[in-house]
């Protein structure tokens, strides 16, 4: 995203958070936004959720990839890595999980884990030339903060 589109970004936001703030108030307003925060991310004392989460995730992005649940975790195809990819980075975004805590759900060592966190970051930061992931891997995002949303 270049510089330009970025200023855009933000003050369109900005004008939505005004309009927010006029229609309910400043306290309400934020208590909305750390309500929005709170009911997006799971606390490490939560297993069971971050259990459930971690079997959604894997589930929906098998369909968005349009890839076999069964391969999912052993396949060495480029597109299940990516898909794997797309998990570690969002369950380490959304449970703050640790990379071997998430190593252990895929097999995975936890130095794996942190690379591909560190290549989706890289993705993520260049949109145009990974389209098709980032396309997916926004998908993914807003369908994940929506499931944790309502079982939070």
């Amino acid at each position: 995203m270049n510089q330009t589109t970025s200023a855009n970004n933000y003050s369109q936001l900005q004008e939505s958070i005004d309009k927010v703030i006029g229609k309910i108030g400043l306290r309400r307003t934020k208590y909305l936004l750390d309500s929005f925060i709170d009911n997006t991310t799971i606390s490490q004392d939560e297993r069971e959720k971050i259990k459930m989460v971690t079997q959604y995730l894997v589930s929906l992005t098998a369909k968005v990839f349009e890839l076999k649940e069964e391969l999912f975790i052993v396949s060495t195809v480029r597109e299940y890595r990516d898909a794997r990819m797309c998990c570690f980075h969002l369950l380490r975004k959304y449970t703050g999980d640790t990379y071997p805590k998430i190593g252990l759900y895929f097999n995975s060592s936890a130095r794996i884990v942190m690379y591909c966190c560190f290549v989706v970051e890289d993705r993520l930061a260049m949109p145009k030339g990974n389209s098709k992931f980032v396309a997916n891997y926004t998908l993914l995002e807003s369908k994940l903060i929506e499931f944790v949303g309502k079982i939070n």
